[in-house]
């Protein structure tokens, strides 16, 4: 993966922006709006491995389903 588009760079910056808030300020919205900026990325880059590499796309797709869990499950507790 060797270019990557510009939103994808952006997506990632905003979100360990967000990421290091959560840990400094413990509001759950910040981290549930964590979670699925980790989502987005993880499913994008998975899609972008697709064709290069199977397996680093398998790996990034099966982490962005299990981050949907934890979506769900913080959700559901909060």
């Amino acid at each position: 993966m060797s270019k990557l588009p510009l939103w994808v760079s952006v997506t990632a910056i905003i979100v360990i922006v967000m990421a290091v808030t959560s840990l400094l300020i413990d509001v759950p919205f910040l981290e549930i709006l964590n979670t699925l900026g980790l989502v987005v990325l993880m499913v994008s880059l998975g899609a972008f491995a697709w064709n290069k590499n199977k397996a680093r796309a398998y790996t990034f797709l099966g982490v962005s389903m299990f981050l949907v869990f934890v979506l769900a499950f913080q959700i559901f507790t909060l």
